[in-house]
C-alpha cells in the first residue's frame, strides 16, 4: 500500500481534524475520505485518549466512564452514528482462539454496514439502544458463568465494579455467526 503513487506516509503532528481533512500543526491540509486511528490503548480505558463526540454532543468517555465501555457486538454504540470500533468492549479472547479472527469478523461486519449505508443511499447508521442494551445484558449474564467474573478472581478483564468489560464470553463460531451480517432492524439509518 505504501508504494502506491497516491499514498503518502505522513508522520507530522496533527493539529485537528475537519469534516473531510486532517490539518497538520504547520497548517498543511490533507483531504481524506476515511480516517483510521490506530493509537494503541490502555486496556481499562478503551479508545483513550480520543475525544469522541456523538449525535447529541455527548463525549463517549462521559457515557462509558473511566472503565465501563459497552458496545453492541463490541462494534457500535447508540448515539454515535457511523462509529465502528475494532477490538472494542468484550472482544478480547481469554479462552483460546485468535484476536485476528475476531478482528476479521469485526472488519467484515463493519464493511457490510458501510455497504448497506452506501447502497441504501443513507448518511448515518446507529445501533438501537434496546439492541445494544439487550446484547450487553446477555454478555454480562454469560460472563457470570465464567471463572474470570468470579468475585475471588482478580484480573485486568474487570472494571472497578467487577464487571468483565474486556473479554468475549462467546465461542468463536458464535461470534462469527453474530457478526456474519448486520441485521437492518438493529439499526436506525437515515
Amino acid at each position: 500500500m505504501l508504494k502506491r503513487d497516491n499514498v503518502h506516509l505522513i508522520t507530522d503532528t496533527i493539529d485537528h481534524i475537519e469534516a473531510n481533512a486532517i490539518v497538520m500543526a504547520d497548517g498543511t491540509r490533507h483531504e481524506v475520505d476515511v480516517i483510521i486511528l490506530a493509537t494503541g490503548f490502555h486496556a481499562n480505558r478503551m479508545l483513550w485518549p480520543m475525544e469522541i463526540v456523538g449525535r447529541d454532543g455527548e463525549n463517549l468517555i462521559d457515557i462509558w466512564g473511566e472503565d465501563d465501555p459497552k458496545a453492541y457486538l463490541g462494534i457500535t454504540v447508540p448515539k454515535f452514528p457511523n462509529l465502528f470500533i475494532l477490538y472494542g468492549p468484550n472482544t478480547n479472547l481469554g479462552h483460546g482462539g485468535s484476536a485476528m479472527f475476531h478482528g476479521e469478523c469485526q472488519v467484515r461486519y463493519t464493511m457490510k454496514c458501510l455497504r448497506d449505508l452506501i447502497e441504501g443511499d443513507h448518511r448515518t447508521m446507529e445501533v438501537r439502544k434496546e439492541v445494544h442494551d439487550a446484547f450487553n445484558e446477555r454478555c454480562d449474564a454469560a460472563h457470570e458463568k465464567m471463572v474470570w467474573a468470579h468475585a475471588g478472581v482478580d484480573n485486568w478483564y474487570k472494571n472497578g465494579k467487577g464487571r468483565v468489560f474486556a473479554n468475549s464470553p462467546w465461542r468463536l463460531v458464535d461470534y462469527w455467526a453474530m457478526t456474519e451480517a448486520p441485521d437492518p432492524d438493529d439499526y436506525i439509518v437515515r
